[in-house]
């Protein structure tokens, strides 16, 4: 009967060890984690997906223009943003797409057409904290466009 005990309790005692926390020993300093491409964390998660809207934030709906400028309809730099069209002096733009990065920052994607032509555009909004002047920026670094501080418009 003692054998028969002994039988049963060191596969017990064995599997109790084997589950067991050894808290003693430190993790490797040497042990390296994986790292994706993204900068994630190596656990086959893909990067976050961006957040988009339907429309245009509240925050940047209205007339912009630059600081020289007189908001007025004949303004060379004047932009008015509505919900789903920019306006621009000869061209407007339909969004296709919006970014929100932030309550202050919307990446805006638009099919624009002016002057007999068509082309694609997309550009970085960034509201200030007091919400009166935009500054829009190139979202391709290869693209050179000089970001131009625009003021709200009465």
């Amino acid at each position: 009967m003692t054998r028969k005990a002994f039988s049963f309790a060191l596969p017990m005692v064995l599997l109790a060890a084997a589950c067991s926390d050894n808290s003693d020993t430190a993790p490797d300093p040497d042990a390296t984690m994986t790292v994706e491409p993204d900068g994630g964390i190596g656990d086959g998660a893909g990067p976050p997906e961006p957040v988009t809207a339907d429309t245009i934030p509240a925050a940047f709906l209205g007339v912009w223009d630059a600081g020289g400028g007189d908001c007025a309809p004949a303004s060379l730099t004047r932009m008015e943003i509505l919900p789903t069209t920019f306006q621009f002096y000869e061209s407007h733009g339909d969004v296709t797409r919006i970014e929100v990065d932030s309550p202050e920052k919307i990446v805006v994607s638009l099919a624009m057409e002016g002057e007999g032509e068509q082309w694609q555009m997309a550009r970085m909004f960034t509201l200030s904290d007091n919400r009166q002047t935009l500054t829009p920026s190139a979202v391709d670094p290869e693209e050179q466009f000089e970001p131009t501080p625009l003021t709200k418009c009465e």
